[in-house]
């Protein structure tokens, strides 16, 4: 029998040690704060590629990119040089991500490129595409977690929506999705996001191993209607055209990868889209009475602030891209934050608005390597977005608090530092 796992994780009272806070993480590393896009502007109007690491193109201190690497270092500014190499793999490949703390995520499509990675990404691609998301994960999951959070918001008159909606609703979906009973949803993900000292991240981490391979062996006996029955029940093809289940380990990489690129990206880029509608009331209001302009608003605010400015690649040959030679072992930051301003492809790309033609930019990649969970990420922010304008009337600006500020490392990982708002709750 199945039973229902739904269960949010309450940060009324700014738990923080719940979940990974950007700009706390950014302070401890020595990051900057500053807004990314007063320093990127300068490169606008320059070459659309560039020899040198973007941060030092930029003037702001080296955070991405440091000197492990060897190799040179090029930054890839425009729409169109952006979009060359996200389209050639071969030359561009995501080997970079080798040298980097992800690969504690183990072998994951992060770091896999060409035949490896495209089966390795067929296996849960059939979850994640727009019907699939529109239909399985918002019926099952997504509209239950937030009605959860939004009982709690209704109670009062004022909260902190980066901490009562924002950061845990995508930690939420993914955990209740994978199956996880409500009793050990809070604690699988405060083993995965809390970020302390050596030890007890390994200890996070061995938490978190317990609980799903506890569940798979579940799953494998009694599959039920979630992720991980999914998962160990599908089949990989391998590269003579056979296929297998896959190992433990494998479903085990997937799903961590899943929590940590799905959780930190939706809840950022949710808080960005609330900030950008509350410093432009009168588009709040356009979308308030014509919810026809949800899509755009999500186009619209990724494009317009990514969370993530920039990507890295590896070089595997000698090439020259936009008449600029790169050789074998350099690395590429493809800068989605130039990219997505463009002139040459927007009418005035740095302003916010919603009334803006579709058109496809890269705030989720694009090629092979696209986000695979943009689409889930997208109706996640849809849901809320709704709830909000639906259940919380008079949505202002708390005025006894600070006003709200991006924060997170320059380059990667920003959001709002805090959400604090005013409102009349609407029943019904």
């Amino acid at each position: 029998m199945e039973t229902k796992t739904t269960h949010t994780v309450d940060l009324s009272n700014d738990d923080r040690g719940v979940m990974f806070n950007p700009d706390e993480e950014a302070k401890a590393a020595g990051w900057g704060t500053d807004d990314p896009y007063a320093c990127l502007a300068k490169l606008y109007d320059g070459p659309p590629v560039l020899k040198g690491a973007l941060e030092d193109l930029m003037g702001i201190p080296r955070q991405y990119v440091s000197d492990q690497w060897g190799g040179d270092v090029y930054s890839i500014l425009s729409f169109d040089a952006v979009n060359k190499a996200f389209m050639d793999p071969d030359t561009f490949s995501n080997r970079v991500y080798e040298k980097m703390s992800v690969t504690a995520l183990g072998d994951t499509l992060l770091n896999m490129d060409g035949g490896k990675h495209k089966r390795m990404r067929n296996v849960s691609k059939p979850w994640f595409k727009p019907s699939f998301t529109d239909g399985w994960w918002t019926d099952k999951w997504i509209v239950d977690a937030v009605d959860e959070l939004f009982e709690r918001l209704m109670a009062k008159d004022h909260a902190d929506l980066n901490l009562e909606l924002c950061a845990p609703l995508p930690m939420s979906v993914v955990s209740t999705g994978f199956g996880i009973p409500a009793d050990e949803a809070l604690e699988f993900r405060k083993a995965l996001l809390f970020h302390g000292t050596r030890e007890e991240m390994i200890k996070g981490h061995e938490t978190a191993t317990r609980i799903l391979m506890r569940l798979m062996t579940e799953r494998r006996a009694y599959p039920q209607d979630d992720l991980i029955s999914r998962f160990v029940q599908a089949d990989l093809e391998l590269e003579d055209g056979s296929t297998r289940k896959m190992a433990d380990d494998e479903v085990m990489r997937y799903c961590n990868l899943i929590v940590h690129a799905g959780g930190g990206t939706t809840w950022r880029q949710l808080g960005i889209t609330i900030m950008a509608l509350l410093n432009h009331p009168e588009q709040m209001e356009a979308l308030r009475n014509d919810r026809s302009l949800m899509r755009a608003t999500i186009q619209e605010v990724t494009r317009w602030y990514p969370t993530d400015t920039a990507f890295l690649r590896y070089v595997e040959k000698d090439t020259v891209l936009e008449g600029v030679e790169m050789k074998e072992g350099s690395v590429a930051m493809l800068c989605l934050g130039s990219a997505n301003h463009d002139r040459t492809q927007w009418e005035d790309p740095d302003s916010f608005n919603i009334h803006r033609p579709l058109k496809r930019h890269f705030a989720f990649g694009a090629g092979p390597h696209a986000c695979l969970g943009q689409h889930l990420s997208r109706q996640e922010m849809e849901v809320a977005l709704g709830a909000v304008l639906d259940r919380l009337g008079d949505l202002r600006w708390n005025p006894d608090y600070p006003t709200a500020r991006m924060s997170g490392g320059t380059l990667i990982g920003r959001g709002p530092d805090a959400l604090h708002v005013r409102y009349t709750p609407v029943s019904g």
